[in-house]
């Protein structure tokens, strides 16, 4: 049940507007945020509220930005308790302090994440008095980028700590195979994009693969054979350096992201001779059918991140534009059922 604000809030609100609407009116609350995407770019939020401490003072919320809509306060047991909203942006909520342990704040935010021919973007900004969100994706998530880093979910979900980050995702990615031949073998890379893809060139001599992208400032995932080019790798865009992250290694492959700003050719270049031996000449093809996605075999990502219903990748950002992701864990965690929507 929705009420105006307390007599003690009110004198406060009319003091001067701007002023008043960025200043905290109540206690700091102990929340947990969660996330749950679904299939239409609608964030449905849960701010589970447990502020333990013995005071007189209500609490107040800060909700997260955007298009809100069904916004429901209630107790562990799903009972309306009173509440107050300070209507400025984003939103704010006030629980009287009789109602400040253990109460449930949910909404959806419309159209929070952006569609973009296939990719999903959100530039997410966390409420000013949380300093953890757990996230949860629609089903055929299961890596995503954070400010230009990929990170590898497979079924876990992703816990973001700090102000924010650049959030990019595509569902139900396609995994391009891209094959060579080496020593009279065939040897597939797998290439994870929703960019158009021409020719590529594996140069044994040159100790390099390049594929042709056709568009700007999309995630790439190249899935490379070891045995085809191993070791530390320098990837350039039409011969420019650009940004890239070797991750989710096992014995046989190793994942290599890059987001280039750009279009054009992606050469990849190894640390060292790959197996295959340099008598082979370059072969050059175009893309392949998509394949299935991690957790059936070779090319496809079986091994390279491992799969738990049981956990969550943890990432730190430093700031959504600037810092960057300063580490990534893995910890325990009970994954939140998947939410229908309203």
């Amino acid at each position: 049940m929705r009420i105006l604000l307390s007599l003690l809030v009110i004198p406060i609100l009319i003091l001067s507007g701007s002023q008043a609407f960025g200043q905290q009116l109540g206690d700091i609350p102990n929340e947990v945020v969660k996330i749950t995407l679904d299939e239409n770019g609608t964030a449905h939020v849960t701010h589970v509220i447990n502020s333990t401490a013995s005071t007189f003072k209500p609490i107040q919320v800060n909700t997260v930005d955007g298009k809100m809509q069904n916004l429901t306060v209630t107790d562990s047991k799903g009972n309306s308790v009173e509440y107050g909203t300070l209507e400025k942006t984003p939103v704010s909520v006030i629980i009287s302090a009789s109602q400040r342990n253990m109460t449930v704040i949910k909404y959806d935010l419309i159209n929070a994440v952006n569609n973009t021919d296939g990719l999903w973007k959100w530039n997410y900004y966390e409420p000013t008095d949380t300093g953890f969100t757990a996230f949860h994706f629609p089903k055929g998530v299961d890596m995503i980028w954070a400010t230009g880093r990929p990170v590898y979910l497979g079924n876990m979900g992703l816990g973001q700590h700090g102000n924010g980050f650049r959030l990019e995702y595509v569902i139900n990615e396609p995994v391009i195979t891209q094959t060579v031949q080496v020593g009279g073998k065939d040897v597939a890379v797998g290439v994870r994009t929703i960019s158009g893809l021409g020719n590529y060139v594996f140069n044994p001599s040159a100790n390099t693969y390049s594929l042709d992208i056709d568009r700007a400032n999309v995630p790439i995932s190249v899935i490379m054979p070891k045995d085809l080019l191993a070791g530390k790798y320098a990837v350039t865009i039409n011969g420019k350096p650009t940004l890239h992250t070797e991750f989710n290694e096992n014995a046989t492959h190793i994942w290599i992201g890059l987001e280039p700003d750009k279009n054009g050719t992606v050469q990849i270049t190894g640390g060292q001779s790959g197996q295959g031996g340099s008598d082979n000449v370059g072969t050059t093809g175009s893309g392949s059918s998509g394949l299935g996605g991690p957790g059936s075999s070779g090319v496809n990502g079986s091994g390279l991140g491992g799969s738990s219903d049981n956990t969550s990748v943890y990432i730190l950002i430093g700031g959504i534009i600037a810092a960057g992701i300063a580490g990534i864990i893995i910890v325990k965690k009970t994954r939140k059922p998947e939410v229908k929507k309203p």
